[in-house]
C-alpha cells in the first residue's frame, strides 16, 4: 500500500508543471496590457469573494453562537462599569466624612498641644517661683544648693526665658547660684586649710548639687600646682624664706582667694629683677627655701589632699578616691607635683642646676623627709632626681680624687683627708640607697686607686725576704706600707661603724660593696707578709732538720733535760724573727693568721722529722719528749694559745707520749678518721723501734731526710703515704727471703697488722 501511494518522480514532475505558481503568473502578467490585467483581476476578486461566502455558508452556526457569547459579554462588562462607578461614589463619600473627622480630630489635637505647653510653661514658672521664694527665705547653704539642683534644669528651659514675669527671679537665681559657687570654693578650700572636715564635706556636697565638683576639683589641684610653681620660682631667684611665708599667706583664700594669688604673682613675676647677691648667699637662701617648699609648703598641700581624700569617700564618691581608678585625687595631685619639679629641674637657669647637682643630698633629704612625715603615701620616684646625679656624683669623685692628685707615697695622712672626705660625701648620700651605692662606688675606685699607688711601692726580691739580720731598708718600706694599708682598712672600718645607723635605714648593697672592696688591702699586706713567711719557715725547715745531727740522741749517756741544741736556735730564732720582723705590721688579725699558720707549719715539720729519726736510744727518745714541751713554749710568741690552733697542738702534745711509748702500745693506737694521730706517723715511729734491717721508706728509696719531708709535704693523702711504707716493708720481706732469714724482726708482724688496718680503715 505504502508502493502504491507514493507517487513516482515522473508522475510528480508532471504535477509540478501542471500547477502555475505566483512568480509564474506574476510574469505571465507582465506581458499582458493593462485592460487584460484589470479583468483578469476581477476575475481573481471575485473568486474570493465567492470563497467567503461559502466559508460563511459552512460555518454559518458556529458563528452565530459566537455573536450570542459575544453579547452576553458586553451586557456583564457593563454591569460590571455600574458597579464601579457605585463602588467609587461610595468611596467619594467615605472620604469626605473621615477627612472631616480627621480635621476635626487635627484641629483639637493642635489645641490640646498647645494648651498642654502652655500648662507646662505654667507649671514650670510656677515651680520656678516657689523654689525662688524658698531660696529668699533659706539661710542654709546646704539647702540652697539642694534647691539650686531643682532649679538648674528650669533656669537652663528655653522657653522660659522669654516669660517677662519670671526674669527677675531668674536673674536672681542665677545671681545666687554664681554667688554660692564662689563662697563654696572659698569654703573648701578654708575648710581644707583649718583642717574642718564637715565644712569640706559640705563644700563638696553642695559641689554636686551643682554638677560641678569634677571642675571645681579640678580648679583645686590646679590652684595647688599653681601656687608650687609660683613658690619654685621665686626660690630658684633667691627669694628669702620669710618672703616665701608672706607670699604663701597672700595666697591663701582670706587673702582675697584666686584674685589674691593673680596679684601676687603679677607683683613677684618674671618681670622683676632679681635681688643681686653672692654665690654663697644665693646658696644658702635657696636651699632654705626650697626645703621650706617641700618639707613644709608641699606637706602642708598634701595633708589637705588627704583630708579632701577622707571627705570624699565620706559622702560616697569612691571613684576619686580608689587607686585603682584615673581620677583618684592624691594621685592626680602627686603626678602633677612630679611633673612640675621634673619640668622645673629640666628647665631652670644653669647656675640652679649646678647648684642643685651639687647639692643633691640636700635635695634628697628635704624629699625623704617629706615622704617619712606623710607616712610614705606620697612617694617621689627615682627618675626626677637621676639627672641631677651626674653632677653630684662628677663633684663627689672630683672632692674624693682631690686628696690623691699628686701623691706617689700615701700616708696616714692622705688617708685621714680621704676618709674625711668619704665620711662626708657618703653621710650626704646615704639618705637614698640609689644615690649611695652610686657613692660608694666612686669611694671603692678611689681606694682601689691609693691601693694601686702603695702596691706600686712594695719591693719584692731577695733583699725583702731576708729573715737572718735585722730589716733591711726595703723590708722597712714594706713594712710601712703595710701599715699605711692596715689604717687605711681601719679607717674605712670606723667609718662604716660610724655610718652604721644610717645603713640601717637606707637599704643597699653600699656597706657590703665597700667591706668587700677591702679584700684589696688584705690581698697587699698578705703578699708582704707572704714573702717574710716563706724565709722564716724555710729556715724552721732547716732548724728542724738539724736534729738528724743532733748528739747523743741514739746513746744513754744524753742528758734528759732542758732543750736541744736545734731547740735551743729554734726558740731563739723564733723569738728574734717574730719580734724584729712581724710584730712590726700593725694589722695584729693578719699577723695573728700568719702567726697560726706558721705554728702550724712548725708542728708539721717538727712531727715528721721527729717520727722518722733513728736510731734513738730510751735517753734519746726522753730527750725528744722534753722538745717536744720546748716546742710548745717556743710557739708561745707565735701563738699564745696553742688551743686555737685546734688539731696540730693535741697532736704535738700527743707525740710527746708516743716518742718514748714502746712499739706494743703504738700499736693500740686508733685507725681511721677519728684517730688523732694519723696512721703513716705511727708506722715511722714503728720503724724507730725495728733493727737496721728493716730500713726506713726514704732509705729504702734513696732519699735524703729533706726530700722525704718535701714529699710528705707535697702528698697529703693518706693513701699514698701507706703506699710509700708498704714500699719498705715489702722490700725488707724479700730481702729476708733473699737471704733465707728464719726469723723476722719482732717489729715487722706488728708494723703489717697495723698497715693493714690502716688501709682497710680508708678504703
Amino acid at each position: 500500500m505504502m508502493a502504491a501511494s507514493a507517487p513516482t518522480p515522473s508522475k510528480a514532475k508532471s504535477t509540478s508543471e501542471a500547477v502555475p505558481t505566483d512568480d509564474d503568473y506574476t510574469s505571465g502578467m507582465s506581458h499582458l496590457t493593462i485592460g487584460v490585467q484589470i479583468q483578469e483581476l476581477s476575475k481573481r476578486l471575485q473568486n474570493t469573494t465567492e470563497e467567503l461566502h461559502q466559508q460563511v455558508r459552512d460555518k454559518h452556526g458556529a458563528l452565530l453562537q459566537q455573536a450570542t457569547h459575544a453579547g452576553r459579554f458586553d451586557a456583564a462588562l457593563n454591569s460590571l462599569a455600574e458597579d464601579v462607578q457605585r463602588v467609587r461614589a461610595t468611596g467619594h463619600r467615605l472620604k469626605g466624612q473621615v477627612d472631616t473627622q480627621y480635621q476635626l480630630v487635627e484641629n483639637q489635637t493642635q489645641v490640646l498641644g498647645r494648651l498642654h505647653e502652655v500648662s507646662h510653661m505654667l507649671r514650670s514658672a510656677g515651680t520656678l517661683l516657689t523654689l525662688t521664694a524658698k531660696l529668699k527665705n533659706t539661710k542654709d547653704v546646704l539647702r540652697q544648693a539642694e534647691l539650686h539642683f531643682e532649679l538648674g534644669q528650669l533656669i537652663e528651659d528655653k522657653e522660659l526665658k522669654d516669660i517677662e514675669f519670671i526674669q527677675e527671679e531668674r536673674a536672681y537665681v542665677i545671681s545666687s547660684r554664681q554667688k554660692i559657687r564662689n563662697l563654696t570654693q572659698m569654703q573648701l578650700v578654708t575648710g581644707l586649710q583649718e583642717r574642718n572636715q564637715m565644712q569640706v564635706v559640705n563644700a563638696l556636697k553642695i559641689f554636686i548639687n551643682f554638677n560641678t565638683l569634677e571642675k571645681s576639683l579640678e580648679n583645686l589641684l590646679a590652684t595647688f600646682i599653681a601656687d608650687m610653681e609660683q613658690s619654685l620660682k621665686e626660690c630658684f631667684a633667691g627669694t628669702d624664706i620669710s618672703v616665701l611665708n608672706k607670699a604663701d599667706a597672700m595666697r591663701s583664700p582670706t587673702h582675697g582667694g584666686s584674685n589674691g594669688s593673680s596679684k601676687s604673682g603679677a607683683a613677684r613675676g618674671p618681670g622683676k629683677a632679681p635681688q643681686l647677691t653672692t654665690t654663697q648667699n644665693f646658696r644658702a637662701k635657696f636651699w632654705k627655701s626650697l626645703h621650706w617648699l617641700l618639707y613644709d609648703e608641699l606637706y602642708e598641700s598634701c595633708t589637705q589632699i588627704k583630708l579632701l581624700k577622707t571627705a570624699l569617700e565620706q559622702i560616697n564618691q569612691f571613684g576619686y578616691t580608689s587607686e585603682a581608678s584615673d581620677q583618684c585625687i592624691p594621685q592626680r595631685f602627686w603626678q602633677r607635683v612630679q611633673q612640675l619639679l621634673r619640668k622645673s629641674f629640666d628647665e631652670c637657669p644653669q647656675h640652679v642646676n649646678q647648684t642643685l647637682q651639687e647639692g643633691l643630698s640636700k635635695l634628697l633629704t628635704s624629699a625623704r623627709g617629706l615622704e617619712q612625715r606623710l607616712n610614705n603615701e606620697f612617694q617621689f620616684d627615682n627618675e626626677i632626681f637621676a639627672p641631677l646625679e651626674v653632677g653630684y656624683v662628677s663633684k663627689c669623685a672630683a672632692n674624693m680624687k682631690a686628696c690623691l692628685a699628686g701623691v706617689d707615697l700615701p700616708g696616714n695622712e692622705t688617708v685621714d683627708n680621704f676618709i674625711r672626705i668619704a665620711f662626708t660625701e657618703l653621710s650626704a648620700a646615704l639618705i637614698d640607697s640609689r644615690l649611695s651605692n652610686t657613692i660608694a662606688n666612686v669611694f671603692i675606685a678611689c681606694g682601689k686607686e691609693l691601693c694601686t699607688k702603695l702596691e706600686a711601692q712594695i719591693k719584692l726580691g731577695a733583699d725583702s725576704k731576708q729573715v737572718v739580720d735585722l730589716p733591711n731598708l726595703q723590708q722597712q718600706q714594706n713594712t710601712q706600707l703595710a701599715n699605711v694599708l692596715y689604717y687605711y682598712k681601719d679607717s674605712v672600718r670606723r667609718m662604716l661603724s660610724d655610718l652604721q645607723l644610717q645603713f640601717e635605714k637606707t637599704p643597699g648593697a653600699a656597706r657590703g660593696n665597700i667591706a668587700r672592696s677591702l679584700e684589696q688591702a688584705d690581698l697587699l699586706i698578705g703578699t708582704i707578709l707572704q714573702q717574710i713567711m716563706e724565709s722564716i719557715i724555710s729556715a724552721i725547715s732547716i732548724i728542724i732538720l738539724s736534729m738528724h745531727r743532733e748528739p747523743g740522741l741514739n746513746t744513754d749517756r744524753v742528758s734528759a733535760t732542758g732543750p736541744s741544741m736545734y731547740m735551743k736556735e729554734l726558740q731563739e730564732f723564733v723569738t728574734r724573727v717574730w719580734s724584729h720582723h712581724i710584730e712590726l705590721f700593725d694589722d695584729k688579725e693578719m699577723t695573728g693568721k700568719c702567726g697560726h699558720e706558721l705554728a702550724k707549719r712548725c708542728i708539721e715539720l717538727f712531727i715528721h722529722n721527729l717520727c722518722i729519726l733513728r736510731p734513738l736510744s730510751g735517753a734519746g727518745r726522753q730527750r725528744l719528749k722534753q722538745d717536744c714541751q720546748h716546742m710548745e713554749q717556743a710557739l708561745k710568741s707565735l701563738c699564745p694559745n696553742l688551743a686555737e690552733l685546734g688539731k696540730p697542738s693535741r697532736l704535738l702534745r700527743a707525740m710527746s707520749l708516743l716518742i718514748v711509748q714502746s712499739s706494743q702500745e703504738l700499736v693500740k693506737q686508733t685507725v681511721g678518721v677519728d684517730s688523732l694521730v694519723p696512721s703513716y706517723i705511727v708506722l715511722l715511729l714503728l720503724f724507730g723501734h725495728a733493727g737496721g734491717e728493716l730500713q726506713s721508706p726514704h732509705t729504702c728509696a734513696n732519699w735524703s731526710n729533706e726530700r722525704l719531708i718535701e714529699w710528705l709535704d707535697g702528698h697529703t693523702a693518706e693513701r699514698e703515704k701507706l703506699e710509700l711504707i708498704s714500699g719498705a716493708l715489702q722490700r725488707y720481706r724479700d730481702n729476708a727471703r733473699r737471704k733465707n732469714i728464719q726469723q723476722y724482726d719482732e717489729i715487722y708482724p706488728m708494723m703489717v697488722d697495723y698497715f693493714e688496718q690502716a688501709l682497710k680503715a680508708i678504703t
